[in-house]
């Protein structure tokens, strides 16, 4: 083929070698560690920085960023000193040395690279804890240039010779793109480049771009000509593309009516990071996108609910409760991770002395006293005493000598004895495993008191409801009440001790968090005190179980046709999975925001709700709780599928369910039709999708980890669109974003 010349500046560098990945370094145990963590409490990952290059003085575009967290259930660890160091390279800057981890685990610093070409290696380590520690690594390059390329044009899928000067000796390390969408470099040298032409590309003028680290060269056009490797999928029917390397251009055909839902996602595992991504759609318009164009504005889907939820679904104090009662309970399941962190498995061993428990032929008899030790907002412990009022074959009610006027009569006793007796007691050791019996009663104690009331200021427009504390069942430990106890709140109509609670708040509250709170019992003794595990499982995931059990727990209900009664079981879930729906990029599976938020918990819930319905065990969930493994590993391991295929599955089935259109299992959500439920509150299904496809557009944007976000491509006529998706601004995604695409045809 004939070359077109271009000048050339500079001189060819070897950059070989220059980016050898992450490193984790396994810490071990060590003293002086300002966070309070053994060594072996702690890992660090990198988040985003790595692999970047930039000319010699000049800082890199972005801030190198590490995460610190809790070894085993991935908690963020804030206040740790995160020291920098250059172990590689002579000049270079990082400002500022050290850095503190904020309430995400995340710290960073600005590398400005020395006056030297070549590779620079930076160590991030956690102060008092050095084993601890991860590397990037960077470079000092000169700006590429194009000398020659061919003149004539040239067909998807060919190999073309590339010319100039200043390219990396490693293929990877050349991002080569044609308008915006990457081609494989198949062999590289400083002077050439063989790019394979990607086949989704329509025939037309394209600006093909050569990017080493954070320098590009100029554009020089290319003309492709042929017909694309088009994308051949009936509706229904879905491809999933690994994106991490910016590779995988598709072509979407034109037909008649065709739409595409697209759906990038990140399939991180490492909590709070936030990653920058694109989608690159070119049609045959001749536009190369180098500035990003607006897609048609976002649309909700119009509610055709027939939904019964009641007027009290969109009641603000009910979404002020779940905040309060979120709040509040993770706040708990840190006290019991630290807890455990202390002594470790010692802790489910009696102290010596300790007397035995009375055994259930021994029970106390009705209006008995008895003093419960009640975790206050203080995390201090209120000292009460309570009064035995009811007995049943799973229960001892107790309530409290001070409970307001005004409060349960017997009957309301007895009913929410007979509640858990059943279904709440039978449908969560059904699916999650039993509860201990510390003190050997056979029974659970629920204690009514407003203790719980005053966790909650009297103003407050809402309210916790009740909790379960996992240093009950330590034996011997200060503050444990040494048995199975649920902390409930009681009525207080004029709101001496907290909210005014009416009787009717009080009863409609109760049970849901009573199943939600009986499966966190049943998990510390499953996991911690038989399990012997090592830490906690990881909150988004404790909690997801949880908020499962109030949904297996709503659907006896429903399946007996008590609509309003499974309506209080599953309303809070339904709340929950709106608010994430709203902004799913922007909210990660993996719970990132202490202290925590509706919409993670919305996340997180539906994650686990989608997983749980597709063809697992029939043990599912009694094998995550019982598992010593946490989060995403946990998950992976009992399904015995990846995290980015069940990420994958997850995110279209947010999108597909409710639809009529023939689509994998895998991608529905059983159980739950989500467009009739969700769309009964607002009139409209709440997740938002962005509609592109006239023209060629470049779309930029940000996702969290293991977070997703939804397009739909309408392909024009005269050739359909070539679509991929990468990095922002046509650079390479961050390693640890583990960017994929699921794309569906939906008609």
């Amino acid at each position: 083929m004939a070359k077109t010349p271009f000048h050339v500046s500079g001189s060819a560098r070897f950059l070989s070698l220059l980016f050898s990945g992450t490193l984790l370094f396994l810490p071990s145990c060590g003293d002086g560690n300002p966070t309070g963590l053994e060594d072996t409490d702690l890992e660090v990952f990198i988040v985003k920085g790595d692999r970047q290059a930039s000319e010699p003085g000049t800082p890199l575009p972005y801030p190198l960023q590490v995460r610190v967290q809790k070894g085993g259930n991935g908690a963020p660890v804030e206040g740790a000193k995160v020291r920098w160091k250059v172990l590689v390279g002579g000049g270079a800057a990082l400002d500022p040395g050290a850095s503190l981890t904020d309430s995400l685990g995340l710290a960073e610093t600005q590398f400005t690279v020395g006056p030297d070409l070549g590779p620079y290696t930076i160590r991030a380590s956690v102060e008092g804890a050095e084993s601890v520690s991860v590397e990037f690594t960077a470079g000092g390059i000169l700006a590429p240039s194009l000398a020659t390329i061919p003149s004539g044009p040239v067909a998807g899928g060919d190999t073309i010779l590339v010319e100039g000067a200043n390219f990396s000796a490693s293929p990877e390390e050349n991002v080569v793109t044609f308008s915006g969408i990457r081609g494989r470099v198949a062999s590289s040298s400083p002077g050439q480049l063989e790019v394979e032409v990607p086949s989704c590309l329509l025939p037309r003028n394209y600006e093909l771009r050569v990017r080493v680290g954070a320098l590009s060269t100029e554009g020089a056009n290319l003309t492709v000509a042929g017909d694309p490797a088009s994308l051949d999928l009936s509706p229904g029917e879905d491809v999933v593309v690994d994106a991490s390397e910016g590779l995988g251009c598709l072509h979407l055909p034109f037909e008649s009516g065709s739409l595409y839902l697209v759906v990038p996602h990140s399939t991180s595992t490492v909590g709070g990071g936030v990653h920058g991504f694109s989608l690159t759609g070119l049609t045959g318009d001749g536009f190369s996108p180098e500035t990003p164009k607006n897609p048609v504005g976002p649309s909700r889907s119009p509610s055709t609910s027939s939904s019964s939820i009641p007027g009290w679904a969109r009641n603000q104090r009910q979404v002020r409760s779940l905040e309060a009662r979120d709040r509040w309970h993770e706040r708990l399941r840190l006290h019991e991770a630290r807890l455990w962190a202390e002594e470790g498995a010692e802790l489910s061993v009696p102290k010596p002395g300790i007397p035995a428990p009375p055994g259930p032929d021994r029970l106390p008899e009705l209006g008995d006293k008895r003093v419960f030790r009640v975790l206050n907002a203080q995390d201090k412990f209120d000292k009460v005493t309570a009064r035995l009022q009811h007995v049943s074959g799973r229960s001892l009610i107790y309530v409290d000598e001070n409970a307001p006027s005004g409060g349960f009569t017997p009957n309301d006793l007895a009913s929410l004895a007979l509640e858990f007796e059943d279904p709440i007691y039978p449908v969560v050791t059904g699916a999650f495993g039993s509860e201990s019996d510390l003190d050997q009663n056979e029974r659970v104690i629920i204690l009514l008191t407003p203790a719980v009331n005053r966790l909650t200021d009297p103003g407050s427009d809402g309210y916790v409801g009740g909790f379960f504390y996992g240093l009950d069942l330590l034996a011997g430990r200060s503050g444990s009440n040494e048995g199975e106890v649920f902390y409930a709140m009681v009525p207080d109509p004029t709101g001496s001790q907290g909210p005014a609670i009416s009787r009717f708040t009080a009863l409609s509250t109760i049970p849901a968090v009573l199943a939600h709170e009986f499966e966190h019992m049943v998990h510390f003794n499953q996991r911690m005190l038989l399990g012997k595990a090592e830490t906690t499982e990881a909150l988004w995931l404790s909690e997801a179980l949880a908020q499962m059990a109030e949904d297996l727990v709503g659907e006896t209900y429903a399946l007996s046709h008590q609509v309003s009664k499974a309506h209080q079981y599953r309303l809070g879930n339904w709340i929950r999975a709106a608010r994430f729906l709203e902004n799913p990029g922007q909210t990660s599976v993996l719970a990132s925001l202490p202290p925590g938020s509706l919409d993670e918990r919305g996340a997180g819930w539906l994650f686990l709700k989608q997983v749980y319905g597709r063809a697992t065990p029939e043990n599912l969930l009694a094998a995550l709780v019982s598992s010593t493994l946490s989060g995403p590993a946990n998950v992976s391991a009992a399904v015995g599928l990846t995290w980015p295929r069940l990420l994958a599955d997850w995110a279209g089935s947010l999108y597909l369910d409710g639809i009529n259109l023939p689509v994998r299992p895998d991608l529905r959500v059983e159980g739950v039709d989500l467009r009739l439920v969700l769309s009964a509150f607002e009139g409209f299904y709440p997740l938002e999708v962005r509609f592109f496809g006239e023209q060629s557009a470049s779309i930029s944007g940000n996702l969290w980890s293991s977070a997703p976000n939804y397009f739909i491509i309408n392909p024009p006529s005269g050739g359909g669109m070539a679509f991929s998706a990468g990095g922002p601004h046509g650079e390479l995604p961050e390693k640890a974003m583990g960017l994929q695409v699921l794309v569906v045809r939906l008609q």
